[in-house]
């Protein structure tokens, strides 16, 4: 049922979705979206409207992959969650290219789904609406097309004079020096950054000192917290003693070595282009050096070539929080560990992948003509129950993570408490989300299960797997599992881990 712009929106249920603009680029990212938070909470209260969920967009890029919380948000306006989304103009969320922008427009359109801005509602079912939303799109794609050309033909001349800044690092903000743009330091964020290569050189590790400035209130820009990888980043970032960097990635393009989407390759130093900035120094040279002496003794970074180098890279998933575990090596051998601070214990790689294919071992040779039959209906009953049970459990949290944003736009809660206790919800609900996706895949592959099928993939893995290299023991193992849960507990011996291996169905 198409809806006319100028029908009433009193009582319609919202999402309220949040990024910057073009022009707010290098302001604080959580000041603007609070401003811009506070402006469309308002707007909703005049117009009677019930906000259900925000998703403010921190860490956003061009791509529509690269904006998780717009993907969230469009899965929910597809399944028809909401009647309107608002957002602060039709740009925060279209801008991108022109294949993005026709399937965020369209899963708009084809839900029914308002855009309520605070200068127009927009309804794509109305033929005037449509056009003049495509309009506005490809407009602001023009223009983002002519600002890029330009930036990149004052790009060169800006890295020789030292003033060039592609985002500003944590502890600067943007600013201009004549006509030159660059750095400021920025001192609520830089007093951390000095803390983070004091206590470095102290001899603190990176977890160390992630939780140490996490724990003080320190927060990036990117992300809910420190982790051990931004601290490393910015410790051997040469920006805080005055120097401008270039080239620290580049880019390999889908299918160009294999890779099946996009990659981002952060090279190795000597590849950098580093010269004398015009911004002030954040840190000393001495003690940056003195960071850098102890980091090249005891941190090996995973390099990113653009190929596999872990065959269990996309398998292994922390049961704690639900990340991607990772392969890095210290001490010169490699761990896989969880890169959320304090989160999981590390463990030796080999002994996780040992442990992989021993469960594959055991698995086989329990699949006897006896055992090789399909779960039985009392089985699949059970796995229903579990199921549905895992569902409502998820469906309760996400309506108690709904009520705690009502409470803090009625002021019952303030800020602290709203982000305590909405950081309890969160973890729960990714608690329930793990659970209730293990339950479907175990009841899918239940009902889906050929054993025999599944015995002789398991077979041929185990044939292949010594004589494979990196990538091709990955796809391997990816053939048979789906995903498998690890938890390691603090101070336990190196093989005291556990490993919950889900296969995948046949």
């Amino acid at each position: 049922m198409g809806r006319s712009a100028k029908a009433t929106l009193a009582g319609m249920e919202a999402g309220l979705y949040l990024r910057k603009s073009r022009m707010e680029e290098g302001m604080d990212t959580e000041e603007v979206l609070a401003r811009h938070q506070s402006r469309l909470i308002a707007y909703a209260k005049e117009h009677e409207i019930h906000i259900i969920e925000t998703y403010p967009e921190v860490v956003s890029g061009e791509s529509l992959f690269a904006r998780p919380q717009m993907l969230r948000l469009l899965e929910d306006v597809e399944s028809g969650r909401y009647d309107c989304v608002l957002c602060m103009d039709l740009d925060r969320l279209s801008r991108g290219r022109m294949k993005d922008q026709g399937i965020i427009l369209d899963a708009f359109k084809d839900s029914e789904t308002l855009i309520v801005t605070p200068e127009k509602v927009y309804d794509l079912a109305d033929e005037i609406d449509e056009e003049y939303a495509e309009l506005k799109t490809f407009m602001s794609r023009r223009e983002y097309k002519i600002i890029t050309k330009r930036l990149r033909r004052g790009l060169q001349q800006s890295i020789e004079d030292g003033c060039y800044v592609a985002n500003a690092p944590y502890g600067y903000r943007k600013t201009m020096v004549g006509r030159k743009p660059t750095l400021e330091i920025y001192e609520p964020e830089a007093r951390f950054v000095k803390m983070m290569f004091e206590l470095y050189a102290q001899g603190m590790g990176c977890v160390s000192v992630a939780r140490q400035v996490n724990a003080l209130g320190a927060r990036p820009h990117r992300s809910p917290e420190f982790s051990r990888n931004s601290i490393a980043k910015i410790l051997g970032n040469p920006t805080y003693i005055g120097k401008i960097v270039w080239n620290q990635k580049k880019h390999i393009k889908k299918g160009v070595k294999g890779n099946p989407k996009h990659i981002t390759i952060y090279q190795p130093k000597d590849q950098w282009t580093i010269t004398d900035g015009i911004h002030p120094a954040i840190v000393e040279k001495e003690l940056f050096d003195r960071v850098q002496d102890i980091m090249a003794g005891k941190y090996y970074p995973s390099k990113n070539d653009g190929t596999v180098k872990s065959p269990l890279v996309g398998l292994v998933k922390c049961d704690n929080c639900g990340q991607n575990m990772q392969r890095m090596t210290m001490k010169k051998r490699p761990y896989l560990l969880c890169m959320k601070p304090g989160c999981c214990c590390s463990a030796q790689f080999e002994l996780v992948e040992r442990r992989v294919l021993s469960f594959l071992e055991d698995t086989l040779e329990e699949m006897t003509v006896e055992n090789r039959q399909t779960v039985s209906d009392e089985g699949i009953s059970a796995l229903e129950i579990a199921h549905e049970a895992a569902q409502k459990e998820l469906a309760a949290a996400t309506r108690q993570k709904a009520r705690l944003y009502d409470l803090l736009e009625m002021g019952e809660y303030d800020v602290p408490t709203f982000r305590e206790r909405m950081a309890v919800v969160q973890e729960r609900i990714a608690g329930l989300e793990r659970q209730e996706e293990e339950t479907r895949q175990k009841l899918e592959a239940s009902k889906n299960a050929d054993p025999a099928q599944l015995a002789v993939r398991i077979q041929a893995v185990l044939d292949a797997y010594d004589t494979s290299d990196a990538p091709g023991k990955n796809a391997l193992l990816k053939s048979v599992i789906q995903v498998a849960w690890y938890h390691k507990e603090k101070k336990t011996k190196p093989n005291d881990f556990t490993l919950r291996i889900i296969l995948k169905s046949v």
